[in-house]
């Protein structure tokens, strides 16, 4: 069975690598379900090896670095100030976020915070898979902020909107104000117009920081970690 699964692997990898690789996680980690089940005695899938060389970032913020760009957005306003907030807060890609329709949302009520859900249909993810992302009070505050604020146009469906119609842009010229801001944090802090400034980081990097501080810091196992971020599995 392995080098029956190796050569469709192959083979997927011929028009689709990264699919590919994917695929492999996702039946490794059924097959270790399989042995953990006594279903089967081995892994087929084991000594596969990935088809398809991926870059991987490794760049993940320190909780210091979190607490700088948590502080800088705050002086950014309606809808970047709200945006990079919960860009921290949830895991999710940045698109995702960005086009976060109200009506996609559940925010319960003051008395049931902990109930409230952000569904996302499968046309909306990455993974072309239905989402539904339990919203933390935190995360939950942040949106009511955003929704309510007077800048926003109170007839979008967008929770992050400038124009009413679409969901918020110029995300680079947002990002660069956000830069800005850390940066004359720090050089008010240190008191020295040349303090050094934050390592290059992308947004993406936020997801990355979720999944490194949620398994070194908060015990979340790295499968279930992957989940969070609507990855495959982690085949262990």
């Amino acid at each position: 069975m392995q080098a029956e699964i190796s050569d469709l692997v192959k083979k997927h990898a011929k028009t689709a690598p990264i699919a590919a690789n994917r695929n492999l996680a996702y039946a490794s980690a059924f097959f270790n379900w399989c042995v953990d089940e006594g279903v089967m005695s081995e892994n087929p899938a084991a000594k596969v090896r990935k088809p398809s060389k991926e870059n991987e970032r490794e760049r993940f913020h320190t909780i210091d670095e979190l607490a700088e760009i948590w502080a800088a957005a705050g002086t950014l306003g309606y809808p970047f100030d709200q945006l990079f907030r919960l860009l921290i807060v949830l895991p999710n890609r940045r698109e995702e976020v960005t086009a976060m329709p109200i009506e996609h949302l559940d925010l319960a009520t003051d008395q049931a915070p902990g109930e409230a859900v952000w569904l996302l249909p499968s046309a909306r993810t990455k993974m072309n898979n239905a989402l539904r992302v339990p919203l933390s009070a935190l995360a939950r505050s942040i949106i009511i902020e955003a929704i309510k604020h007077p800048d926003r146009p109170k007839e979008s469906k967008f929770v992050f909107t400038t124009t009413g119609d679409t969901p918020v842009s110029g995300f680079t010229k947002g990002r660069r104000r956000l830069d800005k801001a850390i940066q004359d944090t720090r050089i008010d802090r240190m008191k020295d117009e040349n303090a050094p400034e934050m390592p290059h980081w992308m947004v993406h990097d936020l997801r990355t920081t979720f999944n490194t501080h949620a398994c070194e810091i908060l015990g979340v196992p790295p499968h279930v970690a992957d989940r969070i971020l609507n990855h495959v599995a982690t085949a262990t």
